[in-house]
């Protein structure tokens, strides 16, 4: 299957472009500079180009039978409506070319369901990126708005706090409920990946952490 990965020279993008390619997955990628790829850059399809940059989204997207996005708001950012206009125009492409699947990351400490259990660690959590990065939570909070309102099989995970490695403990998904603070990266990818067949969180906004016992 071929797939088109967009943020893949980031933290998380990195590791699940590593992971799918471990998987036999074929890559289109969309990066601002093809160095950054490093070691991967002659395994991958790559063009040149940003998020905003809509012409070269869609020569990313042709081609491919499913979307995986890790791109985070800027951490400067003073404009949180920015990321939702570029997430209807990434819808827009996406059905243009015929692309249903669509998975992305969000965040723990947005919203993303109904009657969603707030407990005082995922208080603390949204406390806590209000005061460090309010206009990104905005901006998230803002981009799973438009993907409600679209007719792509997306799914938003929400992870917590993201750390490197992989852990021993097994991942909790749960739309109304945060297991714990934190998410190994390895994990995460892995649970993207799996997503692409599966039907279990498509049209939901799974809050996903390593179980801690």
């Amino acid at each position: 299957m071929k797939i088109a990965i967009l943020g893949s020279t980031g933290f998380v993008g990195r590791t699940l472009l590593e992971k799918a390619l471990e998987n036999g997955f074929q890559i289109k990628t969309l990066v601002r500079n093809p160095e950054k790829l490093g070691a991967f850059k002659n395994e991958v399809e790559f063009i040149q180009g940003d998020i905003s940059q809509f012409e070269k989204v869609d020569e990313c997207l042709k081609g491919v039978q499913a979307v995986l996005s890790t791109v985070p708001p800027e951490r400067d950012t003073k404009d949180p409506e920015k990321y939702a206009l570029i997430m209807k125009e990434l819808v827009k492409i996406l059905e243009k070319n015929g692309i249903k699947r669509f998975i992305h990351i969000g965040g723990a400490g947005h919203g993303g369901g109904e009657n969603e259990n707030w407990t005082f660690r995922r208080r603390f959590l949204r406390a806590f990126l209000n005061l460090m990065w309010k206009q990104g939570l905005i901006a998230k909070q803002l981009e799973w708005e438009v993907l409600q309102k679209s007719q792509l099989d997306w799914t938003l995970i929400r992870p917590p706090r993201i750390g490197r490695g992989k852990s021993k403990d097994e991942i909790i998904a749960d739309e109304k409920s945060l297991a714990s603070l934190e998410i190994k990266v390895e994990d995460l990818a892995e649970f993207m990946l799996k997503q692409i067949e599966s039907k279990e969180w498509v049209k939901k906004a799974p809050l996903v952490a390593n179980r801690k016992h």
